[in-house]
């Protein structure tokens, strides 16, 4: 018989303070003649400690990837503060493989090492690291297109570890998956987190996903997005996303975050 799992909540994050502080964020995108036309962000509040994991779930147009954006310096904000203490800009995985067709695997993941001009031993180091960690030895040598998706997204996260910086921003990286593929992929990327305890803030969709993944869930209103809950997952770790999957208490919490989004009209 598969293990219970416990409703345990997982060690505090580092207590050195937090990693990530968004106060009172708005953004709003203007037309050409420089009128307001749309509020994607209003008046938006959170913060992260150092080395935990947390979801951000709304429905579609919410503003949740303008957020991320704004966190990695993509976009500029309207109005609030964004700070995020760290000495080195977070590393960023887009929700579509962005990795370089004329590269090998390994070169891509050695990318960022190169550009900073990192002595070949020490790249050729990390990369043997971080395919290690992501599954992907033995397609070092391989073009992107000879990779499925889902591998391909391992190669992006591993790029994105390559510099070793403490804050990761994932803008729905899963998102273009087929189930299957986006359950291994959950069970790798806790298993990469447990390894490099980052500090992420990963966007999804998929409800079932963030409670999979994060220490806690942050509930968007839609458009224009407004924080409706932060909520602590307390699940135990590590975790096995199969058999989260056959506890009662996680449908009972997806059914709670599900009521939340239903439960809140634009601007409420």
């Amino acid at each position: 018989m598969a293990a219970k799992l416990e409703m345990v909540r997982p060690a505090p994050a580092d207590s050195a303070g937090p990693a990530i502080e968004v106060d009172r964020l708005t953004k709003a995108f203007y037309d050409a003649e420089g009128d307001r036309t749309t509020v994607a962000v209003s008046d938006f509040s959170f913060s992260v400690p150092r080395g935990e994991f947390v979801c951000i779930v709304g429905p579609s147009g919410c503003g949740k990837t303008t957020v991320l954006r704004i966190m990695a310096d993509l976009e500029s904000k309207l109005s609030g503060t964004v700070d995020l203490h760290s000495d080195r800009p977070p590393a960023m995985v887009f929700q579509e493989a962005s990795v370089l067709p004329w590269l090998t695997v390994s070169e891509n993941i050695a990318l960022p090492l190169s550009l900073k001009g990192v002595k070949r031993s020490k790249i050729d180091a990390r990369v043997s690291e971080l395919l290690a960690l992501t599954g992907l030895t033995d397609f070092a040598r391989a073009r992107p297109q000879q990779l499925s998706g889902g591998m391909k997204q391992r190669v992006s996260v591993a790029r994105a570890l390559a510099d070793d910086r403490e804050i990761l921003l994932m803008d729905e990286p899963f998102g273009a998956l087929d189930e299957q593929t986006r359950l291994v992929l959950q069970q790798e990327l806790l298993r990469i987190w447990e390894a490099t305890r980052k500090t992420v803030v990963f966007i999804t969709h998929s409800v079932d996903e963030a409670l999979t993944l994060a220490d806690r869930v942050l509930v968007m209103s839609p458009r224009p997005g407004t924080l409706v809950a932060d909520l602590d997952v307390p699940f135990e770790r590590p975790r096995d996303v199969v058999e989260m999957r056959r506890d009662k208490r996680f449908w009972d919490l997806t059914y709670e975050v599900w009521n939340l989004l239903a439960d809140k009209p634009a601007g409420a």
